[in-house]
């Protein structure tokens, strides 16, 4: 019994169309005396990443040497030795072929590798085009590889020319006088940051450099687009044969009670403008947390001639909306104050007008002068009232909106009224663009232009 040795090896390299063409043709020249060591496949040549071909390449050893008197297998004997003569088991070639006639792939010596082949990358290949061969039927996988690459590099292509372009766009921004003056105006107006980034790309987008020397062209455009930017809740109609039921909701100090008895003001002084019958109507005031705000409500209530009551609890609420609910066309409910950041006692009071049948309108009140971020946080925790829409009191106050235009925007929610000044029964009125407009500070507003495109600020509720 003869032992093969192994006296050493070289390690090669050969490239062919497929892993099974490779081994045909390494047995054909080694016999059995070669092993692979490891393969990829790669995809070669084409015309801009299409018509690509795969190509494997594959690692692989042979024995240098062995013992003379081994047994040598039988398609070794049939390998043709350089000189034409046929293998002998007793005669060992000086070298081997580096290249054969019906061998057209490179085939040639590297670096000597230690370890097996790593199976890890064999197996994420075949798993990969097992996986896009279910996907895509019998499709032609490197055809689906090809257009993926291409896809790739057309994405990252565009990344770049995108970045390209933000950066001219910018450097000519910051160059503009016309687009720093508006951003100025706009932070004036104390417009949040992200609304002037908007209107600042809008800008950039419906202008060329030329038209941007315009300043008073641009300026008209901004105002507008300010405008479209203000939503304007629809009149409130009378839900017919029951009570309608107005709520107003909002933190501490924003004016819901004044609110509350200026709407009962103005729904008697629009019935009596159109001279219609005056409304019933009653107040109640669910405020049992501020010293004396049912005795404010009630001195609002006796200039105007209409009776106010309390509600301490639901079933208060419940018991005095089916009390009235067939008698009066108004109910308006005064509610307690809370910080934006009493979840608990916000959640309470949600439960409380949560009355079968009741259906009420619910608006938010926010004072004009609140921060954006606390008009932000405001908004967002009083969510769960599913509010009608918004009212903008103590307008006087402030001579900046851009802070309750960009939050309005940015969380569209309507606006449907407005308070301002010390009349307390006299000065309601209900919001437009217009009126927002009309206050921006440094603007040249056309109010001629403003109001064909918007309407009149005066419209009745």
């Amino acid at each position: 019994m003869y032992k093969t040795e192994k006296l050493g090896s070289t390690q090669m390299e050969i490239e062919g169309p497929s892993l099974e063409w490779i081994k045909n043709r390494l047995q054909r020249e080694y016999g059995d005396m070669y092993q692979i060591l490891n393969y990829k496949t790669t995809l070669k040549g084409g015309l801009f990443g299409f018509f690509q071909k795969e190509i494997v390449n594959a690692n692989y050893v042979v024995e240098d040497s062995f013992n003379r008197y081994n047994s040598v297998p039988d398609p070794l004997k049939k390998m043709p030795y350089s000189g034409g003569a046929d293998y002998s088991p007793y005669q060992r070639p000086q070298s081997y072929p580096q290249k054969t006639d019906y061998m057209p792939y490179m085939q040639r010596e590297v670096p000597v590798k230690t370890g097996m082949a790593d199976p890890n990358q064999n197996s994420f290949t075949a798993k990969r085009d097992e996986f896009l061969k279910q996907t895509l039927g019998n499709g032609n996988v490197t055809s689906m590889l090809q257009v993926a690459q291409l896809t790739k590099q057309i994405e990252k292509l565009g990344e770049k020319i995108d970045s390209v372009s933000q950066a001219q766009a910018a450097s000519q921004g910051d160059e503009n006088a016309t687009i720093q003056k508006i951003n100025d105006l706009l932070v004036q107006n104390e417009f949040t940051q992200n609304y002037i980034r908007k209107m600042d790309d809008k800008i950039r987008r419906e202008f060329n450099l030329e038209d941007l020397e315009d300043f008073d062209r641009v300026q008209d455009s901004v105002i507008d687009w300010i405008g479209e930017t203000i939503s304007i809740a629809p009149k409130f109609n009378s839900k017919g044969k029951i009570a309608h039921v107005i709520v107003v909701v909002g933190p501490t100090g924003v004016g819901k009670t004044t609110t509350i008895a200026r709407m009962a003001a103005k729904l008697r002084k629009v019935a009596q403008s159109k001279k219609l019958p005056a409304p019933a109507i009653k107040m109640i005031t669910m405020d049992t947390w501020r010293v004396g705000a049912f005795e404010q409500l009630k001195h609002y209530g006796d200039a105007i001639e209409i009776d106010v009551d309390k509600a301490e609890s639901a079933d208060d609420l419940k018991s005095l909306f089916d009390s009235y609910k067939n008698s009066m066309d108004f109910v308006l409910i005064d509610t307690s104050g809370y910080s934006p950041n009493d979840y608990e006692n916000i959640a309470k009071m949600r439960s409380m007008l949560d009355v079968k049948g009741m259906q009420p309108d619910i608006y938010l009140a926010v004072a004009a002068s609140t921060k954006a971020s606390d008009l932000e946080k405001i908004i967002r925790n009083y969510e769960s009232f599913d509010f009608r829409s918004v009212i903008v009191t103590k307008c006087d106050e402030t001579s900046a909106y851009g802070n309750v235009i960009s939050i309005l925007s940015e969380k569209n929610k309507q606006v449907s009224m407005i308070t301002d000044g010390q009349q307390v029964l006299h000065s309601l009125k209900r919001a437009s663009p217009v009126l927002f407009l009309r206050q921006l500070i440094g603007f040249q507003v056309n109010k001629d232009k403003v109001v064909k495109k918007f309407g009149s600020e005066n419209e009745e509720e």
